[in-house]
C-alpha cells in the first residue's frame, strides 16, 4: 500500500480529494462499539455499521439518554435493531473505570472498537478530576478506556480466531504542532500539559493538535506491545462537517464558516475512514497505520519520529500506565498480562 506525504497538513493546507464508496462488509456475529455516536461522523459511522448485521452494536455517549435519541435514529433510518445504550463520560476516570466494569459482565466478546469522541474548547476548562479537558476527554481518557477493554478485545481474537481492531480517530492536524519541549522536560510531562499555569492561551490554541499527536502516539504504543491478533490503527478523517466547533466565537468561528463552505467534508464523508479502519484493507497493511483520504496512509510527522519525539512517546507512555494504576487496579494486571512489557 502507498503512503502519502504528509507535507500539505504541515502547510496547513487540508485538501479535499473525492472519496471512494464507503466499505461494505459483514459483521454477523460480532460486537462493534462506538464513542461518541450521537453526532458527527461518530453517528454516521455507527449508522453505516448499523447496515452491517452486527450481533451488537453499542452506541456508547456521555449519557444513556443521548445514547438511546442516536439509537432510535439509527432504527429509523436503517432498520437495525440490535443498538445498545452505554454511558461513557470520558472526562470522569470513575466513568471510564465503571464502564470496563460493566462491559466485562456484559460483553462477551468485542471485535472492532472505536475511540471516536472528542471535545474542541477555546478555553481552559478543568474536569470533574482537574485535568485539563481536552487532553483528559481526547487522549488520556480513550487511552485507559482501551486499556481496561484489552482483556475483552484479546480474548475475542483468541476464542474466535478472528482479528480485532482498536480504531482511534486522530487528526491531520497533528502535523501541525509538537509536545512542547519544555513540557517534556518536566517531571511529568502529562501534569504539565494539563495544568492551567501551563495552559496559556497560546498552549490552548494547539492543544486539540496536541491530543491528536497523542492518539497516533497511543496506537504506535498498542502496535509494539500487543500480539498480531490485534489491529491498531488511527485516523484522519478530514475535515469535515460536525459539531466539534460549536464552541469557536469571533473571528476563529467565522474563518471555520468559511472553511466549511469551501471544503469540507460531510459527516458521512467523513464516517468513511472510520468504516474502512475498521473492517478495509488488510491486517498487516492497516497495523499501526495513519489513514488518510482515499483510504491511503499517511506517513508519520517527522517529529514524531525524531528522536525527541519517540523520548515524549515513551515518557508520557509510562506516565499513563502509572496515573492508571493509580485509577483503577485492574490496570497492572492488565498490563503484565497482555502487553509485551
Amino acid at each position: 500500500m502507498a503512503i502519502r506525504d504528509g507535507s500539505s497538513y504541515m502547510n496547513g493546507i487540508f485538501p479535499k480529494f473525492e472519496l471512494p464508496p464507503v466499505v461494505k462488509g459483514d459483521l454477523t456475529g460480532k460486537t462493534v462499539m462506538i464513542t461518541g455516536a450521537n453526532s458527527g461522523i461518530g453517528f454516521e459511522a455507527a449508522k453505516h455499521f448499523a447496515t452491517m448485521n452486527p450481533a451488537r452494536l453499542i452506541i456508547v455517549c456521555r449519557s444513556v439518554e443521548k445514547a438511546q435519541e442516536s439509537i432510535k435514529q439509527i432504527e429509523g433510518e436503517t432498520g437495525y435493531k440490535n443498538a445498545e445504550p452505554m454511558a461513557l463520560d470520558l472526562g470522569k476516570f470513575s466513568s471510564i473505570s465503571e464502564f470496563a466494569t460493566r462491559a466485562s459482565k456484559t460483553l462477551d466478546r468485542l471485535d472492532i472498537l472505536v475511540e471516536n469522541a472528542a471535545v474542541a474548547l477555546t478555553e481552559y476548562v478543568p474536569s470533574e478530576d482537574g485535568w485539563e479537558s481536552m487532553l483528559q476527554v481526547n487522549a488520556v481518557g480513550p487511552a485507559m478506556h482501551v486499556l481496561l477493554l484489552l482483556p475483552i478485545i484479546i480474548n475475542t481474537a483468541k476464542q474466535h480466531s478472528v482479528v480485532p481492531r482498536i480504531v482511534v480517530v486522530s487528526s491531520g492536524l497533528a502535523y501541525t504542532c509538537d509536545i512542547g519541549s519544555d513540557a517534556i522536560a518536566t517531571p511529568n510531562t502529562l501534569e504539565t500539559l494539563s495544568s492551567k499555569k501551563y495552559c496559556t492561551a497560546e498552549v490552548l490554541a494547539k492543544r486539540y493538535q496536541q491530543t491528536k499527536i497523542l492518539n497516533v502516539m497511543l496506537v504506535r504504543k498498542l502496535v509494539e506491545l500487543l500480539p498480531k491478533t490485534v489491529v491498531p490503527v488511527t485516523l484522519s478523517p478530514g475535515f469535515c462537517l460536525s459539531g466539534l466547533r460549536r464552541n469557536a466565537t469571533g473571528e476563529i468561528a467565522v474563518q471555520f464558516k468559511k472553511m466549511e463552505e469551501t471544503f469540507a467534508y460531510t459527516s458521512e464523508e467523513g464516517s468513511r475512514h472510520i468504516i474502512f479502519s475498521a473492517i478495509g484493507g488488510t491486517d498487516e497493511e492497516l497495523r499501526g497505520a495513519f489513514i488518510s483520504e482515499s483510504w491511503i496512509p499517511l506517513e508519520l510527522p517527522d517529529w514524531m519520529l525524531s528522536q525527541e519525539g519517540k523520548k515524549a512517546e515513551d515518557k508520557i507512555w509510562t506516565e499513563m500506565l502509572t496515573l492508571f494504576g493509580k485509577l483503577d487496579d485492574r490496570i497492572p494486571g492488565i498490563v503484565t498480562e497482555y502487553l509485551k512489557v
